[in-house]
């Protein structure tokens, strides 16, 4: 089972490796089976999300905290999400800009963080005390791609 798990990552890396180098040299990524024109797993401007997307919806009306990351807030229906939680909820936006409601409509419990995401990020995980346990999970995720760059 472990042999054919990895003969699958490999032949997974080695797919991504070829789609990367065609993006890399402005080829558009086609698949080697069908000749199909493939594209990362997310949603472009303009086609409709995923139906698994409409099941989380309801989990913002119960949502105690609301963190906003690297975003411009511009696109729907994301843009309006932030304006999903209840107004007793704090909304933590850790940005570049001051964007969306958290710009046009202040509440008083939002909290701003402007700067680069990255180093937001983890200027939080260490007021939370956090960055010990960030650092292991970091690790241990890492470790699972080891090498995957030389299959």
């Amino acid at each position: 089972m472990a042999r054919k798990d990895a003969q699958e990552r490999r032949a997974g890396a080695g797919k991504e490796r070829e789609a990367k180098a065609d993006v890399m040299v402005d080829r558009v990524p086609r698949c080697p089976v069908c000749s199909g024109v493939t594209k990362p797993d997310i949603v472009f401007f303009g086609e409709p999300l995923p139906k698994r997307f409409l099941l989380h919806l309801a989990d913002f009306p119960m949502a105690d905290l609301l963190l906003i990351l690297g975003t411009s807030l511009e696109v729907e229906p994301f843009a309006s999400l932030s304006d999903a939680v209840r107004s007793s909820v704090p909304r933590l936006l850790i940005n570049r800009d001051l964007v969306g409601s958290l710009a046009r409509n202040p509440r008083g419990r939002d909290v701003v963080q402007l700067g680069d995401v990255v180093h937001g990020v983890k200027r939080l995980v260490e007021l939370l005390g956090w960055t010990d346990d960030i650092q292991d999970l970091i690790q241990r995720e890492t470790g699972k791609f080891d090498g995957w760059d030389r299959l």
